[in-house]
């Protein structure tokens, strides 16, 4: 990707910009790093004041994204919600030029499939994890990425199934969620039905006439569109994996890791499923009618409505606003993007409870809110703590993917402040806490002055009295500002382990 005047301009200490996928990457963290604002708002701003629990500007950056970074709040507060909405809706129209050289670095992740099929399985989990994890971390596009993620959890595929999946997730998620994550749900749908790694998790690689397999079919119609108990029968189940038959993954020569319709392996004859006839003869076309007849069925837009609405607005989705959405699947053909307006501009959304940040979004925010500066190294460290957070990307065995609910996460909470201290220490490996960037935006002169900056960028708001009161007596009111002391690191990771940080 060629850099423009004004990023080359920013690149100050690099004096060559080389060709390399490591060298993109490395410029890719740079640009990063110098886009931290040069200014933040005076820690005295009415902006700031405790009250802002029902900021419309933080909730939207908090629940249609991985939360603010420095700068976003005062961003999104002066343009408005609604109009940084329909930014994020068109990631297109935004310059992600950091990450879009950082992933220059991710070489296995852009391989094609017959290149794929001869990379370890250790290398392929390390590009996959660690671009989803980079983009959550500094993209601009936050309702894009999130959106992956809600679409990689609906269309669950588990990444430790069988030695090849790693490698065919890469696919999945470069083919297949990502083009269509805010497009129609429509072809999202079509796309998954013809993933390689689909086909392989749910054994329809192994679905044949003379054997049918039923796992995907019972999926594809309790997960992937009208949900459990919405009135299909177990005879729906056995004929859809009838339709199924045949649809299998190229293992050999330049097939290789290819979704390929093997005729003679297909059950071609007379099917019904949920009263339609599906006539003999029609080969192929049995699962685009398959899925036509899923996709207008109301349970579908019902189904998908009541999941948009329990990750974005509450565990408990609000029955008035999962219709709105219901009706706006049905009027659209399930267009993501026009449900998402219904969602994000709702009065249900504005009013909602708050909800436990993930494991995964909560690491991410920790990262946001400082602007810490996460670069991928060959080691384990950021995948141990995923997974002692409990949510390692792609890791989830059962197809119904990671909960969306508060209560499946709170058992696992000290890990989280553990985490928090561990980057704000700077022990983190292939990270590092932007001290001189804070000091310079903010210009803080006492000690309070940096609990107020510290509130300010991972609060969004300023310290309540009893808050403040609480900080200062353990940093003490004298303490010479120092952000190389542990206790001012220590409080600022206290602030994001704190619920105020995590339940928003």
């Amino acid at each position: 990707m060629a850099l423009s005047r004004r990023d080359f301009l920013r690149l100050g200490g690099i004096t060559a910009v080389a060709t390399t996928a490591s060298a993109c990457g490395a410029v890719g963290h740079e640009l990063n790093r110098q886009s931290f604002p040069d200014e933040l708002p005076p820690l005295d701003s009415p902006d700031l004041a405790p009250d802002v629990s029902h900021d419309p500007a933080l909730r939207i950056l908090n629940r249609a994204g991985f939360g603010p970074r420095p700068g976003d709040l005062q961003r999104v507060r002066q343009m408005g919600t609604a109009e940084y909405l329909e930014e994020q809706l068109n990631p297109d129209s935004i310059d992600d030029t950091a990450v879009d050289l950082m992933m220059r670095s991710m070489s296995v992740y852009h391989m094609d499939p017959n290149q794929l099929v001869e990379v370890e399985e250790k290398d392929a989990l390390f590009d996959l994890i660690g671009s989803t994890f980079l983009r959550a971390v500094h993209s601009k596009r936050q309702l894009y990425e999130a959106m992956v993620e809600f679409w990689s959890d609906h269309f669950n595929i588990y990444v430790r199934k069988i030695q090849p999946m790693p490698m065919l997730k890469i696919l999945d998620d470069r083919e297949i969620i990502r083009p269509d994550a805010l497009g129609k749900f429509r072809d999202l749908l079509y796309a998954s039905a013809k993933s390689p790694a689909m086909l392989y998790y749910l054994d329809n690689v192994h679905n044949e006439k003379s054997a049918p397999n039923e796992n995907y079919a019972r999926e594809l119609l309790e997960l992937h569109t009208m949900g459990v108990n919405s009135g299909y029968t177990q005879q729906d189940i056995q004929e859809a994996a009838r339709v199924l038959t045949g649809w299998t993954v190229g293992k050999r020569g330049r097939h290789t890791g290819v979704t390929r319709f093997e005729a003679d392996l297909h059950d071609d004859g007379e099917k019904t499923i949920l009263g339609k006839t599906f006539p003999a003869g029609q080969g192929e076309q049995d699962l685009k009618q398959l899925l036509d007849l899923l996709l207008a069925h109301p349970a579908t837009a019902n189904f998908i409505a009541t999941k948009l609405v329990r990750r974005f607005v509450a565990d408990e989705s609000p029955q008035s606003l999962v219709t709105q959405v219901a009706q706006n699947f049905t009027q659209t053909d399930g267009d993501i993007k026009s449900m998402l307006r219904v969602i994000f501009l709702s009065d249900e959304f504005a009013t909602a409870p708050p909800k436990l940040k993930r494991p995964f979004t909560y690491m991410v925010s920790v990262a946001r809110a400082l602007q810490i500066n996460i670069r991928l190294g060959r080691g384990r460290e950021l995948g141990n703590w995923l997974q002692r957070l409990g949510q390692v990307p792609f890791h989830w065995p059962p197809p119904n993917g990671y909960p969306d609910v508060s209560a499946a996460w709170t058992s696992n909470l000290l890990p989280r402040w553990n985490f928090a201290l561990t980057i704000l220490h700077n022990e983190l490996a292939n990270s590092d806490v932007p001290i001189e960037q804070l000091n310079a935006a903010g210009q803080p002169e006492t000690a309070t002055n940096v609990l107020s900056l510290f509130s300010q960028l991972i609060y969004g708001r300023s310290l309540s009295i009893e808050e403040s009161q609480l900080f200062t007596e353990y940093l003490g009111a004298e303490t010479a500002v120092d952000f190389d002391d542990p206790k001012f690191r220590d409080a600022a990771a206290l602030m994001l382990a704190s619920p105020a940080f995590q339940w928003t």
